[in-house]
């Protein structure tokens, strides 16, 4: 019961109040493999594609999350997000972010299950490159 609760919230609404919210066009690039990073970003409307060594990882839709691990590790990013339709997202700075995981319920569950998501498909990703 409560893995549907988590599942069927939709966090667009918090985060259109927590974040500044930024709108890109049709190919317009979010930020590139290993720019330092500043925020992490919730797909309000839209959708991104991202790549890395200039082959396509994910498409990422709206309610999505993405630029956490960056967020969270300090690190450059891992990857290029090009925008693939007109995009409206909530941009979140590391306070903004700290903010919705105390403060708002459940957002630490989304914010790990976007991780998992992202991990689960990178291994069968791994596994299929393996097998070829």
């Amino acid at each position: 019961m409560r893995q549907k609760l988590r599942e069927s919230i939709d966090f667009r609404e918090f985060a259109r109040a927590i974040g500044e919210i930024v709108r890109f066009g049709e190919g317009e690039i979010i930020f590139r493999e290993n720019d330092v990073p500043a925020c992490m970003y919730i797909v309000l409307a839209g959708s991104i594609e991202l790549t890395a060594h200039d082959k396509v990882i994910e498409t990422i839709q709206a309610n999505k999350a993405l630029g956490i691990v960056s967020l969270l590790d300090g690190l450059p990013r891992t990857a290029t997000a090009r925008v693939k339709e007109p995009c409206e997202l909530a941009m979140m700075d590391e306070k903004h972010f700290r903010y919705m995981v105390e403060e708002v319920p459940h957002f630490g569950w989304y914010v790990m299950r976007e991780l998992a998501q992202r991990l689960r498909a990178t291994n069968a990703e791994e596994s299929d490159y393996q097998l070829t």
